[in-house]
């Protein structure tokens, strides 16, 4: 704290070191907007590395949905085809139903 003291009352003392003073806190007021706007640049880099991992987390969530809905679609498919195979086959054993009662119509 001496060296500041010493330093802004050899500023009051001489006119000239009140000027070097004032130009020496310019200069500190602009090195320390630069950083404030490094910081700001930053911060807005970070914003956007944030909002494309989570882009790309809901992307791969996305797909695992679709990949779900296209498994049981195709499961839907096989179910659907084991359906008109059933339906195929009580068809044909209703005929062969009707025959046998037919046939056995026919022999009493």
């Amino acid at each position: 704290m001496g060296t500041n003291d010493s330093f802004f009352n050899n500023g009051l003392k001489n006119n000239d070191s009140s000027t070097i003073t004032g130009d020496q806190i310019a200069l500190l007021g602009s090195a320390i907007s630069t950083f404030g706007d490094a910081l700001q640049t930053l911060g807005g880099a970070i914003s956007i590395e944030e909002s494309r991992i989570s882009d790309i987390q809901q992307q791969q969530e996305l797909e695992k949905l679709q990949s779900q809905i296209d498994d049981l679609k195709k499961e839907q498919v096989k179910n659907n085809s084991q359906s008109n195979d059933v339906e195929t086959l009580n068809k044909l054993l209703e005929r062969i139903v009707k025959r046998l009662e037919k046939e056995d119509k026919e022999v009493d």
